[in-house]
């Protein structure tokens, strides 16, 4: 269930927008982790929890990465 990012995300540790994107693979693998665990967890309402907190983590993820293209597009427009 992974999403398709334009511009995609960048394997290149160089890359300004690394740090950012890695952040949305540790955001997409926590989310994964929460999903499997609701499968095989009893407790529902702990699963639900955990699940809503990976998905909020994802989304400022993928908020901080646009403001840093924004930003990088601005440093660009400048020069």
């Amino acid at each position: 269930m992974t999403k398709s990012y334009d511009p995609p995300l960048t394997t290149n540790p160089h890359g300004p927008l690394y740090r950012v994107d890695n952040a949305i693979k540790a955001a997409q693998q926590r989310l994964d982790a929460a999903i499997d665990m609701k499968r095989h967890h009893t407790n529902q309402n702990l699963a639900h929890e955990v699940i809503k907190e990976a998905r909020e983590g994802l989304r400022k993820s993928e908020q901080l990465r646009l403001l840093k293209i924004k930003e990088l597009a601005q440093k660009a427009a400048e020069t």
